[in-house]
């Protein structure tokens, strides 16, 4: 383990919080799409309405276009009135700001809203944020793309899907500009495109090294059978082995149904049959809130004695609503550190006036740890990828050169007695071991 800081990241002051002009925006006082170009360096104030800077009339955002020779339209990168004699960083926001789904808006307003609150709290004098909306779909990424091009973008943080992963690395390609991706698939990742999510491998990995510490090595997956219960049973046999156990049983289940009673029934008396011959088995069960809780005692019922077997879950379980089910009293689920947590949603509520979405401090950890590494400039492969990694609000975590990040989360345990409901029994770790290329 390295001795060494997590980062200079870690150790930034927010000293430039209130201190940026939003063009066209005027104060930020809740999450909203992109109405233009964010940029530091200079007090933010309230434009006049039907006024553009310096009283100029707004019609559509200037993005610098110029006439070229011949007649032909030349456009060169975006550059704010006050920054025009500047060497400037320019980072692109790619995000579903007019996605159908209502939850996935607001997901990426609030993603953009913790983007900003990063630039606040951490860029440098000469730093541009240019949002722009892939709707969710490839083809309207394909234009994201182009416009960063022609924008000159240093980085891009974004896409949140990960089909429009590749479609906005080609559009970028030959540029240099980092991508740093909110999706949560790992075939994404690479080329010059970096995933900033908490991966489900990554909880998986976390919870199961700590139930082997612990003394379990017989481990079982109950959740359904979607996309992310495939990946998180994959990650859990992987895990198991990793951590010299093994998976005894797997159950699957339809995401439509809405109690797995035959599943669970036949899970049950695999699980108990375990443990009557001396096993010490942990369950994992990758759902969240009202399905959970009825999950978790459908499996209690069923004969699963969640006194001798300990249950397991991931990211989703941290949710007061889920610690108050009975059946789930001592079960483990991995975290991001509470106390930095916690600091992150009272600012980001004190600025919006609202809680952070589910992705927010994500958004806010990529931002702020680019932000702070481009003060001189440039953003290079080296310094985001490197092995001692980085201090966020979402815990320790680095960028492996095939573009996935390794988290060091903590592990909590639902506690009634406790004053929260959760009680940490293992922080955050420190360092990282030696970098896993």
């Amino acid at each position: 383990m390295t001795s060494r800081p997590a980062s200079r990241f870690a150790a930034l002051a927010p000293s430039l919080f209130f201190s940026a002009f939003l063009i066209l925006a005027g104060c930020a006082t809740q999450p909203a799409g992109p109405v233009g170009p964010i940029s530091s360096g200079q007090p933010r104030v309230d434009p006049v309405p039907g006024e553009g800077i310096d009283g100029e009339e707004t019609g559509e955002l200037g993005m610098g276009e110029l006439e070229g020779e011949g007649g032909e339209e030349a456009i060169v990168a975006y550059t704010p009135p006050f920054m025009q004699d500047r060497e400037l960083v320019r980072a692109g926001v790619a995000l579903p700001f007019s996605h159908p789904n209502a939850n996935v808006r607001k997901q990426a307003e609030g993603m953009l809203a913790a983007i900003e609150l990063a630039l606040f709290d951490h860029a440098g004098p000469d730093y541009v944020l240019i949002p722009e909306d892939t709707r969710g779909a490839t083809d309207q990424a394909a234009e994201v793309a182009e416009a960063f091009r022609r924008n000159e973008v240093d980085m891009v943080f974004g896409p949140l899907f990960g089909a429009n992963v590749p479609i906005v690395r080609e559009g970028l390609s030959g540029t240099g500009a980092p991508i740093i991706a909110f999706s949560n698939d790992s075939t994404v990742a690479g080329g010059g495109a970096w995933l900033a999510s908490v991966a489900p491998e990554e909880e998986v990995r976390a919870i199961v090294q700590y139930a082997a510490l612990r003394g379990y090595s017989s481990f079982a997956y109950f959740g359904p059978n979607s996309a992310l219960g495939q990946k998180v049973q994959r990650a859990l046999e992987f895990e198991a082995v990793q951590s010299g156990g093994q998976v005894i049983t797997s159950a699957f289940y339809l995401s439509s149904t809405i109690n797995p009673d035959t599943e669970a029934k036949t899970f049950a008396r695999t699980i108990m049959a375990a443990v009557n011959r001396g096993e010490r088995v942990a369950v994992l069960v990758p759902e969240r809130g009202n399905r959970l809780r009825r999950i978790a005692p459908l499996l209690a019922y069923e004969g699963v004695d969640t006194r001798e077997v300990k249950m397991l879950g991931i990211g989703s379980w941290n949710d007061p609503d889920v610690w108050r089910e009975p059946s789930l009293r001592g079960a483990w689920f991995p975290a991001a550190p509470k106390i930095e947590m916690d600091d992150f949603v009272t600012r980001y509520t004190r600025q919006y006036g609202q809680s952070p979405t589910s992705l927010g401090a994500v958004a806010y950890d990529a931002a702020a740890l680019s932000m702070a590494l481009s003060q001189d400039g440039d953003l290079t492969v080296s310094e985001l990828t490197n092995p001692d990694g980085f201090a966020g609000v979402n815990g320790l975590f680095r960028f492996r050169y095939d573009g996935a990040a390794q988290r060091g989360l903590s592990i909590l345990e639902i506690d009634p007695q406790s004053e929260t409901g959760v009680s940490e029994v293992q922080p955050v770790p420190q360092a990282f071991t030696p970098v896993i290329n």
